[in-house]
């Protein structure tokens, strides 16, 4: 049987095995690499300058981890969470209060007299659908001044209408509603109409 021949064991020198071992295995490709860690000074002095600090909250940990420590917590975390709502309503109602004070400064600087006059001039020009949206401001303005709304800018018509529950008010409304969101033009009769019908509203207004 023919085969390759053994190499006797004498003719290897292990001295020259091993410098050869140690040779190859010296290799770049069997050294690990080194990233170099720029930070890595500083951040052991960090931890040895934290270390007594974590040794001293050691004992705090712990207490976290028993059932009193939880239910400490647990108190804690809601009491965190009742002053941050707290404060966010707080800083809500304050904006809503500022607002409220805007507006009120705003319709203050607003004479309804001023308006009514306005609106008899866009009539008498032929502007009637103009008068008509000055004539319901002036209105508004005046029931707010008598106390019988709160106006502010997000106050709508049927809020109005359901707070003072007046036919003689729903229909300025609605034809002032027609003029203002609709593609209606108020004619002379429109104009005439929303007068006499302001002119109700107040009287009504003023005997309840």
């Amino acid at each position: 049987m023919t085969g390759v021949a053994a190499v006797p064991a004498a003719a290897v020198d292990p001295d020259a095995a091993r410098r050869q071992a140690k040779q190859i295995l010296g290799e770049r490709r069997f050294r690990p690499e080194h990233v170099p860690r720029p930070f890595a000074g500083v951040l052991r002095w960090l931890g040895r300058q934290l270390e007594p600090i974590g040794r001293a909250l050691a004992p705090v940990g712990r207490f976290f981890e028993t059932p009193a420590g939880l239910a400490v917590l647990a108190v804690g975390i809601a009491a965190a969470t009742t002053v941050v709502a707290f404060v966010i309503a707080s800083r809500r109602s304050a904006r809503a209060t500022a607002r409220r004070g805007t507006g009120a400064r705003a319709n203050a600087r607003e004479d309804p007299a001023a308006l009514e006059q306005a609106a008899d001039e866009a009539e008498a020009s032929g502007d009637y659908s103009t008068a008509v949206r000055l004539r319901f401001r002036a209105g508004l303005l005046r029931l707010d001044r008598a106390g019988a709304i709160r106006l502010g800018p997000s106050l709508t018509a049927g809020q109005v209408a359901r707070r003072l529950a007046l036919d003689e008010f729903d229909d300025v409304a609605r034809e002032f509603e027609s003029v203002a969101y609709g593609a209606h033009d108020a004619g002379r009769d429109a104009a005439a109409a929303a007068r006499r019908g302001w002119t109700r509203v107040l009287t009504a207004v003023g005997e309840r």
